[in-house]
């Protein structure tokens, strides 16, 4: 029993919640030479928002597949590798636009972090990134 609510607890916390923006992430992973469609999202959260709520800033973590080479495909041998990735997604909702940033250093996201949320509301705490 306990095992189910843990399953279940892992769940809510690795759901997005918002399709648009998974299908944008899974876009951008897709075109960056990952299989974004097979990428595992975790910890999508909402770290910062401009009022009225127009504009805002989530964080999330991932663990994607590398995409292989096409001289690569064909070779049963190759073993499959992971990269997890840390980042964020600006999502504008007046003018629908996503604008998705991946990378493979923490550091660097909260570097992009601080530029797109100046001058907006951010999250304090474990779920948002504060250093």
């Amino acid at each position: 029993m306990f095992d189910f609510f843990k399953n279940l607890r892992e769940r809510w916390d690795n759901w997005c919640g918002d399709r648009d923006m998974e299908i944008a992430i899974r876009k951008h992973l897709s075109l960056n030479g990952y299989y974004g469609r097979s990428a595992k999202l975790k910890r999508v959260r909402l770290v910062a928002i401009e009022r009225p709520g127009w504009l805002q800033v989530y964080r999330f973590e991932v663990s994607a597949r590398v995409a292989l080479d096409e001289e690569l495909e064909g070779v049963a041998t190759v073993e499959a590798e992971y990269h997890d990735l840390y980042g964020l997604v600006k999502d504008d909702l007046r003018h629908k636009i996503s604008v998705v940033r991946v990378f493979k250093c923490e550091k660097e996201r909260r570097e992009l972090f601080a530029r797109w949320s100046e001058n907006l509301v951010c999250l304090r705490g474990a779920h948002g990134l504060s250093s």
